[in-house]
C-alpha cells in the first residue's frame, strides 16, 4: 500500500487499501484484535495517524504501517492593509506573502490573475483588491487589501509680500492651514514645523515656502516674499541757520523724501510740516 496518504482537513476520505490475502487491520503496531474491514481515515483533526495491516497465509505476517497525514486547509496569504496613496501619486504593484498568489477584484467568483495589480490613484476614494494563495490543500480564502486614495489639499493661504525696514524687529511668518511645513526652496528639502522669523540684518528679498498636510497628503507650497528695505541716510541739511533777534524767519528746509520734523533727537512724533524758528529770544535751538 502507498504511504503516506495525504488529506486536507475535512476532505472526503476513502477506505485504506493493501494488496494481500486475508487482510487484518489494526490501530497499533502490536497487540489488539485485527479487523477484516479496512478503516476509513478521519480528516477532522489535523495531524498524523498510523494504521497497520497484515495478511495471513497459513500464518499471520508482520504488520505493515500506513501513515495518514491530515493537513490544515490553506490559509489566506498575509497582506498589509490599508495601503494609502495621495491623488495622482505614483503607485506600485500590490504585494502579499504566500504561494502561487492569485489576484481578484471581487471577494468571490471571477478569475484570478497571477499578476499583482497596480492601483490607480487618479480618483479619490477606496478600492478593495483580493488575493489568495494555493498550496497542497488547494486555493485559500481571499485576503482583502484596501487601497485609499486621498485628495491633495490646496496650498495654504498666506499674505505676501511682507516688508520690513533693515534692522527692524521681524515677526514669525504665518499661514492658514493644517500641519504646516516650512521650506526655503520651492521643491525638495526637508520641511520644518517651526515657522521661520525673517532676518532683517541685510537689505534684499528672501522667499519662504509653506505647505499643509491632510490625510498624509502634502499640498503644493505657497510662497511668502519678505522684502527688507535698506534704512535711508539722514536727509541733507544746512546747519547752523543764523538769525538776528526778532528777524523774520522762514520754515527750515532739508533735502530728502517724506521728511518728518522733530524737536528731540529720539522719540516723539514727527511732523510733516517744517517748523519756522522763533527769533524772539537769543539762543540756540
Amino acid at each position: 500500500a502507498p504511504t503516506p496518504i495525504n488529506y486536507c482537513l475535512n476532505a472526503v476520505a476513502v477506505p485504506l487499501t493493501a494488496t494481500g490475502t486475508n487482510l487484518l487491520w489494526y490501530t497499533t503496531a502490536t497487540g489488539g484484535t485485527g479487523s477484516t474491514t479496512a478503516p476509513t481515515p478521519s480528516t477532522t483533526p489535523i495531524g498524523t495517524t498510523t494504521y497497520y495491516v497484515s495478511q495471513t497465509v497459513g500464518c499471520e505476517s508482520p504488520r505493515f504501517a500506513i501513515v495518514v497525514n491530515v493537513t490544515a486547509s490553506t490559509a489566506a496569504p498575509t497582506v498589509t492593509s490599508p495601503v494609502n496613496y495621495c491623488q495622482n501619486a505614483v503607485a506600485v504593484p500590490l504585494t502579499a506573502t504566500g504561494t502561487s498568489l492569485l489576484w481578484y477584484t471581487t471577494a468571490t467568483g471571477g478569475t484570478g490573475s497571477t499578476t499583482a495589480p497596480t492601483p490607480s490613484t487618479a480618483v479619490v476614494g477606496s478600492i478593495t483588491y483580493y488575493v489568495s494563495q494555493t498550496q497542497s490543500c488547494g486555493e485559500s480564502p481571499r485576503a482583502a487589501i484596501i487601497v485609499n486614495v486621498s485628495a491633495v489639499p490646496v496650498a495654504p493661504s498666506v499674505i505676501s509680500p511682507v516688508t520690513y525696514c533693515q534692522n527692524s524687529t521681524a515677526s514669525v511668518l504665518t499661514a492658514a492651514g493644517t500641519n504646516l511645513l516650512w521650506y526655503t526652496a520651492v521643491t525638495g528639502g526637508t520641511g520644518s514645523a517651526t515657522a521661520p522669523t525673517p532676518s532683517t540684518a541685510t537689505a534684499g528679498t528672501t522667499i519662504f515656502y509653506v505647505s499643509q498636510t491632510t490625510n498624509n497628503c502634502e499640498s503644493p507650497r505657497s510662497s511668502i516674499t519678505v522684502n527688507v528695505i535698506a534704512s535711508p541716510i539722514a536727509p541733507t541739511v544746512t546747519s547752523p541757520v543764523n538769525y538776528c533777534q526778532n528777524a523774520v524767519t522762514v520754515p527750515l528746509t532739508a533735502t530728502g523724501s517724506n521728511l518728518l520734523w522733530y524737536t528731540s533727537a529720539t522719540g516723539g512724533t514727527g511732523s510733516a510740516t517744517a517748523p519756522t524758528p522763533s527769533t524772539t529770544s537769543p539762543g540756540t535751538t
